[in-house]
């Protein structure tokens, strides 16, 4: 038991700097396009069924390079930024 423990924490240790890390460094440009995925979920326990449900905001951005790509943002960012303005400058109003 002791050693099933020390192996998890150790692992958890190892781990946890990873968290943090983004898949890909933050992208600047201008916003091209917007996107809202709604997405539910069932789970089952037993007899009983809990649905949720949640809404991801996307805005696409083309880069001075002129590659278009994907940024997930908060709802709040997503209203904030429209077609033709600068990414991340738009968030921060």
């Amino acid at each position: 038991m002791k050693r099933t423990l020390a192996v998890l924490l150790t692992v958890a240790a190892l781990t946890a700097p990873l968290a943090g890390c983004s898949k890909s460094k933050p992208v600047t440009g201008t916003v091209v396009s917007k996107d809202t995925d709604h997405e539910c979920k069932t789970k089952k326990k037993g007899k009983k069924r809990t649905r949720s449900c949640h809404t991801e905001y996307e805005l696409t951005v083309r880069t001075k390079a002129g590659k278009e790509e994907e940024v997930d943002v908060s709802s709040s960012a997503y209203s904030l930024c429209t077609e033709g303005l600068n990414y991340p400058k738009c968030t921060k109003r």
